[in-house]
């Protein structure tokens, strides 16, 4: 069209010859004046003119260390403590609930007192004022209920629980 027309046509002049409206032209012209970058391609910092490391980041590499999956896996770990802690308020009563969130460190205002963490049964009894004996039966009385009432509903999430 150039040739013929002796000048550079205008988007309304090449879309009447393509079919097409000056707006999808004009889309068509962006699309094609974008860059596309490799994800493979090597990145160098060009402020750094003196580097003269010669193994240089790709892009892959930039873009990967820019996601902090620590912040994602903190946020999982918070909402799945605290769908545990409604599990345990739900099925137990408030004496079991709360001995097992003082054992396996769920509850933060008692177990910060003492340290982070899950508890020693013997710390555990210290809190609540209960002979160790008797705190360790009501603990496993409690799991026992809980695999009884939720069965298999909990083991997809156990290993999200371990660090």
């Amino acid at each position: 069209m150039t040739e013929s027309l002796g000048r550079t046509p205008t988007k309304k002049e090449i879309g009447d010859e393509i079919g097409m409206s000056e707006m999808q032209v004009d889309r068509c012209c962006t699309a094609m004046a974008q860059r596309c970058y490799s994800l493979d391609q090597k990145v160098t910092n060009t402020m750094k003119p003196m580097n003269t490391d010669s193994e240089r980041d790709t892009m892959y590499e930039v873009v990967e260390s820019r996601v902090d999956y620590n912040d994602y896996d903190k946020i999982k770990h918070l909402f799945l403590r605290e769908d545990l802690i409604e599990t345990l308020n739900r099925h137990l009563p408030d004496e079991q609930a709360t001995l097992l969130m003082l054992r396996y460190g769920l509850m933060d205002s008692v177990a910060r007192n003492a340290r982070y963490g899950p508890l020693t049964i013997a710390e555990v009894s210290r809190i609540v004022g209960m002979k160790p004996d008797k705190v360790r039966r009501l603990i496993n009385k409690s799991l026992k209920q809980l695999q009884a009432v939720m069965g298999d509903e909990w083991k997809d999430f156990e290993k999200d629980f371990q660090y």
